[in-house]
């Protein structure tokens, strides 16, 4: 297999980009100046230091935006998919209001008055719309400064599907998400002229270093410091393992050699065998994989065709010369969710069908169409234990009678242990909902 290797370098040096024709592209919007509700005072001072953060992280192509009515909201975007369009990297930021209502996520144009949550396909943006706006890139990233209180909600007629606060997580290929709270919460507009959030990402986002797969941890922990734990961003991630630096590591090593090294060792975890490992080093023998490489020799047979699954997960090293945090893990078992009252479907008193849904996007029952039925005075023992590396919030979840699902409630595990009792009474119905975490 190693015949192939000339050709591989060949292909690099052809076909790699030039530093002059990679391209990062942003689009930065802040809505403040809303006019039929409450007046947030500093996503137009958000939008300053995150576009000067970015041009830092060496963004070519920064547009700032500000104050959106849907329709300069929506030409934003049209005009932005098309930067987007084969870049390296794209990212949106939005500050501003956002909600769930309907099952889906919305942000909030600065000339909606969504008297009815039946309005809001005309006059919000849709968070799906936003996320196609980046999806031409290779890197693709939406950050949702956006879960406001929501003032338009209460005015809604009873029943409308819809929550007061926050935003709900999403199930999204390809694309790294992080939202500025938790599934539920809300995000704090900031008393110092910056939010908590916006505030984290401008220092976070030129790091070097800095692999964009960790940036969301870094920006957690940052405004879980600065709120005392009353904010808790969480990422909904599904993007490639190789680690990816919006500012390059700190290196001697020219971009090409950098580039070179990439494509070595994605050459050799394609063929893995003792020999493309040992060609990787003897190229690099003090390069950034070479300790995984090492391990991948000393497992594998020796013989030329035998086949071992290497040792992956190398995108979430630390840097070199960094100490890896003590880990946790979050146990969540023994759950149990009693239904108190059932509207049930068409108002025929019909089960209600079920599921949770975790901010980490992992669901259960697994499979799409996979429910758990459920009438008035019948429990739901969830025969399942998850564990997580971090804390995390779930969803219980109804399929409405149109093919969608609607959130009933949404319960934040936090971090510390014991066993809980949570009511929830979205949709109409009360469940109560009983489970245990453990933290080891």
């Amino acid at each position: 297999m190693l015949r192939f290797w000339p050709v591989i370098l060949t292909a690099f040096f052809l076909l790699v980009p030039s530093a002059a024709e990679a391209r990062k592209v942003a689009l930065v919007i802040g809505n403040s100046d809303y006019a039929n509700t409450s007046r947030l005072a500093n996503p137009v001072n958000d939008i300053r230091i995150i576009a000067a953060s970015a041009r830092s992280a060496g963004f070519d192509d920064v547009t700032v935006v500000s104050d959106l009515a849907v329709n300069d909201f929506q030409k934003a975007m049209r005009d932005f998919r098309a930067k987007a369009d084969g870049a390296e990297v794209a990212m949106v930021y939005f500050a501003g209001h956002g909600i769930e209502a309907q099952g889906k996520n919305w942000l909030i144009p600065t000339d909606a008055q969504l008297k009815s949550d039946l309005d809001l396909p005309y006059e919000a943006i849709n968070l799906d719309r936003l996320m196609e706006s980046v999806s031409g890139a290779q890197i693709r990233m939406v950050i949702l400064d956006s879960c406001r209180n929501n003032p338009f909600g209460r005015s809604w007629r009873s029943g409308t599907r819809a929550v007061v606060n926050g935003l709900a997580g999403v199930e999204a290929d390809d694309v790294l998400v992080i939202f500025a709270a938790a599934p539920g919460q809300t995000a704090a507009d900031g008393t110092a002229g910056n939010s908590p959030f916006a505030t984290s990402l401008a220092k976070r986002l030129p790091q070097p270093d800095v692999p964009v797969q960790l940036l969301g941890g870094l920006i957690r922990d940052d405004v879980l410091a600065a709120t005392g734990g009353s904010q808790r961003p969480f990422v909904s991630a599904s993007i490639t393992g190789t680690p990816v630096y919006l500012v390059p590591r700190a290196s001697g090593a020219s971009g090409e050699r950098r580039g070179l090294e990439e494509l070595l060792w994605k050459g050799a975890m394609a063929e893995n065998s003792v020999e493309a490992f040992k060609a990787y080093l003897a190229e690099f023998p003090s390069g950034k994989y070479a300790g995984q490489a090492n391990e991948n020799i000393n497992r594998l047979p020796k013989t030329p065709d035998a086949i071992a699954a290497p040792v992956t997960m190398v995108a979430m090293k630390q840097p070199a010369g960094t100490a890896r945090p003590a880990t946790r893990k979050f146990t969540l078992t023994n759950i149990r969710v009693e239904c108190i009252k059932l509207t049930g479907r068409l108002g025929l008193g019909l089960p209600d069908q079920l599921f949770l849904r975790f901010n980490t996007g992992q669901r259960f029952p697994e499979g799409k169409g996979d429910i758990y039925s459920i009438k008035k005075g019948e429990s739901w023992v969830v025969d399942q234990i998850f564990e997580f590396d971090q804390p995390v919030s779930f969803q219980l979840r109804e399929f409405d009678d149109i093919g969608g699902s609607d959130n009933i409630g949404t319960i934040d595990l936090g971090d510390t242990p014991g066993t809980f009792t949570r009511t929830l009474d979205g949709d109409a119905s009360d469940y109560r909902v009983t489970y245990t975490l453990v933290v080891s």
